[in-house]
């Protein structure tokens, strides 16, 4: 043990001893966490604003007259209406030529609705029978464009359901007698949700993904340069001929890349804790919703991060240990860091529902339990299963490092 830990003091002094290696791995990923979810903050507040603020631009084609004087009464100056709390601006269009030209601004985003009324629609409203055809009025958007989306949802809830129900009372008079029941018109408590949960949801899509990533990315140059680092300086070969045992030397490096892996992804855990609810307090104002942490999710998300980190540490290890150089174990670990990111996009696209067993399955298991986390849809079994499985799987790699440590055609290049 005396031995493993004088190799382990050797690895983190010359970490703690380099003052370029300290601000790239301790000090970096705080400014770097913090300045992401103030930036995401900032653009999705000045998104939702933007959205809030715009005016929709609607062109009408072949309105009919009883069209135009029910929203007449709603023009607030000459071609915009005013219609709850969205300015929307009107032009009434009639030439064919116009439709077609409406159609391709609709494409390239200068226009962001247009609705298309059939010929003679009053006359097919007033002349209506059991055995007649029902008109449709057909709406042209562009759902790739947010404003274009944004304009058709407002305008269908606002003046063109307003605008049907007035032909309906013109048609039957009372429309109570219509109606057989109304869904939650004074029901204000329609929505019954972990607010903590509806926006953890959002932010455990995204936040593993980031959090994988940034976590392999940081180990990666520290445990290359451990391993295929000390090849391509000599030292290896030099370390290898002293009297210590080769698993020991092993350990030593990697017990010192935990611990300097481990401060750095509690720093990233940190940093995150911190900048998450400044960026949702900055979004709340928007959504009306806030995000608050509880001990309990901080406590597992830290602990999934530090063992994650040791998983990848050791993962590291043996491909930079089978490497020859630094380069070489670019080339070798490159794979491996594809398939993180990979795994890291399930949480984008999986489901939250994750069964037991799946917690146990390496590099998949933990990432989805941190996105569990967030979504507080972690059991406590899932947590266990998942640490044990980075703890587990990290220790059979460290396992296969030693024993690689014996190959002397891996050791020395030959």
């Amino acid at each position: 043990m005396k031995t493993i830990s004088t190799v382990m003091k050797k690895e983190l002094y010359r970490v703690f001893s380099d003052k370029k290696m300290i601000f790239g791995l301790f000090i970096m990923p705080a400014i770097l966490v913090v300045g992401i979810f103030l930036l995401m903050g900032v653009f999705a507040t000045a998104l939702m604003r933007d959205l809030a603020e715009h005016e929709p631009t609607v062109n009408v084609y072949r309105a009919p007259e009883s069209f135009t004087e029910f929203m007449g009464k709603y023009e607030t100056e000459d071609g915009v209406y005013q219609l709850g709390e969205v300015r929307f601006h009107i032009t009434y269009v009639e030439d064919e030529s116009q439709f077609n030209a409406s159609k391709d601004r609709i494409y390239d985003g200068t226009l962001d609705l247009m609705l298309a009324f059939p010929e003679d629609f009053d006359k097919l409203i007033k002349d209506y029978d059991v055995n007649s055809v029902i008109p449709e009025l057909q709406t042209y958007y562009n759902p790739s464009e947010d404003y274009s989306a944004n304009a058709r949802s407002d305008a269908l809830e606002s003046f063109i359901e307003a605008y049907r129900r007035s032909l309906l009372e013109a048609r039957f008079g009372d429309l109570n007698s219509l109606t057989v029941f109304t869904i939650d018109e004074s029901n204000t408590e329609s929505v019954i949700q972990n607010d903590n949960k509806a926006q953890g949801k959002m932010l455990g899509a995204v936040i593993p993904y980031m959090i994988t990533i940034l976590l392999f990315s940081s180990a990666m140059n520290l445990g290359s340069d451990s391993f295929a680092g000390e090849k391509e300086r000599g030292t290896m070969a030099s370390l290898l001929m002293t009297p210590i045992k080769r698993s020991q030397i092993v350990y030593g490096k990697l017990f010192a890349l935990m611990i300097l892996s481990g401060l750095s992804a509690l720093i990233y855990g940190g940093a995150m804790i911190f900048a998450m609810p400044v960026f949702y307090k900055t979004l709340g104002a928007m959504t009306g919703q806030n995000l608050n942490f509880s001990a309990g999710q901080m406590t597992m998300m830290l602990i999934i991060i530090v063992t994650l980190v040791f998983l990848y540490d050791a993962l590291i290890a043996v491909c930079s240990t089978f490497a020859k150089n630094m380069k070489e174990a670019g080339t070798f670990i490159t794979p491996v860091y594809l398939i993180i990111m990979v795994l890291g996009m399930f949480t984008i696209f999986q489901g939250d529902d994750v069964t037991l067993i799946q917690y146990l399955i390496p590099l998949f298991g933990p990432t989805m339990a941190l996105k569990n986390v967030f979504t507080l849809d972690i059991t406590v079994g899932g947590f266990l299963l998942a640490t044990v499985s980075n703890l587990g799987a990290g220790a059979v790699l460290a396992w296969i490092t030693a024993r690689m440590f014996h190959n002397e055609k891996i050791m020395f290049n030959s």
